[in-house]
């Protein structure tokens, strides 16, 4: 399954990025979504090509890493009521705190670009954002799952 209620967190504890991003790809390693490979992959992306997004009104991060590291399409989502610090996509010198993390792993039979499209047009209202960070695990799951456009 592409959403899960199991792969939805609330981060509300202060952590590192690091940390929340071990916790997002520890759920999709334990469901068989993902290689082995995959976290030190995500965090060595991360690195070099941060994905903390600054949207004007609020901030989203969409980390994700190529499809030799994935063995399903699935995604991890995380609520940031922590306040969880990601570099921004353009600009990495500054940080943002996104209100959602989603962590993607998307195999080779799946278009990339329409889920991001996808992911962005649920994302971008603020008003929408602050909805969903209240939604209990079992409604994120569902409202991603009825959103993201995977072809």
């Amino acid at each position: 399954m592409m959403f899960s209620e199991k792969r939805v967190f609330v981060v509300d504890q202060p952590v590192s990025r690091e940390q929340l991003l071990t916790r997002l790809a520890d759920s999709l390693l334990a469901d068989g979504l993902v290689k082995d490979s995959f976290l030190g992959g995500v965090l060595a992306r991360e690195k070099e090509y941060p994905t903390g997004i600054d949207m004007e009104t609020h901030a989203i991060a969409i980390p994700h890493i190529e499809y030799e590291h994935v063995n399903h399409t699935g995604f991890a989502v995380a609520i940031n009521r922590a306040g969880v610090e990601f570099h921004r996509t353009d600009d990495p010198a500054l940080r943002v705190k996104p209100a959602i993390v989603v962590l993607m792993a998307i195999d080779p039979t799946c278009e990339k670009v329409a889920i991001v499209q996808s992911l962005f047009a649920l994302l971008a209202d603020v008003d929408a954002v602050n909805k969903i960070s209240e939604y209990s695990p079992a409604e994120i799951a569902k409202t991603f799952f009825q959103a993201i456009t995977t072809r």
